[in-house]
């Protein structure tokens, strides 16, 4: 059974959202995330979080349930919304889960992308978060430190590698095996918990 735990659209786009959830079925996905992408500068970060909430329209769902059974697939699909939260301080993610906090708790999902190597220490100890998710296709702006990902296997945290780096540039590529390769050595060293997989709109893990 394969999962994509971060399907990003653009909500204001119901037909690239159709086409997004028919190919995750018919490639025999069981549950998808839509991921709603924050900032803390964002102008319109109520506005977002509210839209990525919403249910998926009706309409929508009819297409993407006839172009399953076209190709021969049972329209059976689960739908959990996920919000992704980037922030390079504490405080600013502290401070969207405190005027936020009804909203974000509506999610099935929370993730955290760190920017910071205090983010990313924050981020691990977070009991609230399930998700935190590591871009291994740039410079690293943090170290990988065992305790750190010890801390978050501690706390049932997940972690999520972006591994879409690897199927472009070769600076990208580069950068991401070498960090993965740290990743490992991290995890190796002591430090436990999952290692998902993303990519810029379908991430299966089974």
């Amino acid at each position: 059974m394969f999962f994509d735990l971060s399907l990003r659209v653009d909500p204001e786009n119901p037909h690239a959202l159709r086409e997004h959830l028919s190919t995750a079925l018919v490639l025999g996905y069981a549950k998808v995330a839509t991921d709603t992408r924050v900032n803390p500068g964002d102008r319109q970060l109520h506005r977002d979080l509210t839209n990525g909430l919403a249910a998926v329209p009706a309409g929508v769902m009819d297409d993407v349930a006839e172009e399953a059974r076209a190709h021969g697939v049972r329209p059976c699909l689960s739908r959990l919304t996920r919000l992704t939260v980037r922030f390079g301080e504490p405080g600013e993610l502290q401070d969207i889960l405190a005027k936020h906090d009804e909203l974000v708790r509506r999610y099935d999902l929370l993730a955290l992308e760190p920017t910071s190597e205090r983010a990313f220490v924050s981020a691990c100890n977070n009991k609230r978060v399930d998700i935190v998710t590591l871009p291994l296709g740039i410079r690293m702006p943090f170290r990988l430190r065992a305790p750190t990902l010890k801390a978050a296997a501690a706390n049932g945290v997940a972690l999520e590698v972006s591994y879409n780096a690897a199927l472009m540039d070769t600076a990208a590529r580069r950068n991401f095996f070498a960090n993965a390769a740290a990743l490992v050595r991290a995890v190796g060293s002591g430090a436990g918990g999952g290692v998902g997989a993303q990519t810029s709109s379908f991430a299966g893990t089974g």
